[in-house]
C-alpha cells in the first residue's frame, strides 16, 4: 500500500511532511504512523521506542529493505538521566550510521520512527540529511530534534570520515 493509496483509505489522516533531498528522502513518523503509511519506492525504517515498551509495529511492503530497532527514551544533552532512564549511546549511534550506509545505495527513503515522531526521529533524520544531502533545516523549523541523539549522530558521522562520505 503506497502513501497515494493510504489517502484513500484514511481521508482524514493527517500525512506528515516529508524532506526531499538531493541524495536521499526522509518521513518523521510516531508509533501509530508507522504502521499505517509505506513509501511507494525502497526504504528503510530506524524504529525508536521507548523501553519496555512493545516494538512498533512496521507495515510490510515489498520496497521495505530493512528495520533498525532501537530502545532508549527521550532525554538531552543536560538532562540528568533518573535511575530507570535508557538513554541514546555512542554505540547506537553508529549502528544506525552502520545500517543506513548498508542500505544507503538502494534505498531512496530513509523512514525515521519514534513514540511521538517529534524529538529522537527528527534528531536522527536531521543528522543523516545532514550528512547525505547537506541540509538539516527542514527538521529543525518543522520539529524538536532531541539534541542528545543529533550530536550523538553527528560524532559518528564524524569519527567514521570518509568512509560513510556520500560520493
Amino acid at each position: 500500500m503506497s502513501i497515494n493509496d493510504n489517502q484513500e483509505m484514511f481521508p482524514l489522516l493527517e500525512l506528515p511532511p516529508r524532506f526531499h533531498g538531493s541524495a536521499m528522502t526522509f518521513w518523521v513518523l510516531n508509533r501509530r504512523l508507522v504502521g499505517l503509511i509505506t513509501p511507494d519506492q525502497p526504504y528503510i525504517v530506524i524504529s525508536i521506542t521507548n523501553p519496555g515498551l512493545v516494538p512498533a509495529t512496521v507495515r510490510d511492503n515489498p520496497d521495505l529493505l530493512g528495520v533498525l530497532r532501537l530502545q532508549f527514551h527521550d532525554t538531552g544533552d543536560t538532562h540528568q538521566p533518573l535511575r530507570d532512564e535508557v538513554v541514546m549511546t555512542e554505540q547506537e549511534a553508529r549502528r544506525i550510521l552502520d545500517f543506513v550506509i548498508e542500505y544507503r545505495d538502494r534505498a531512496k527513503v530513509i523512514v525515521c520512527q519514534c513514540e511521538a515522531g517529534v524529538s529522537r526521529s527528527a534528531a536522527i533524520a536531521a543528522a543523516l540529511s545532514r550528512w547525505l544531502n547537506h541540509d538539516d533545516t527542514f527538521f529543525f523549523a518543522n520539529y524538536q530534534p532531541n539534541r542528545r541523539a543529533y550530536h550523538l549522530m553527528e560524532s559518528a558521522i564524524a569519527a567514521q570520515g570518509e568512509t560513510a562520505n556520500p560520493a
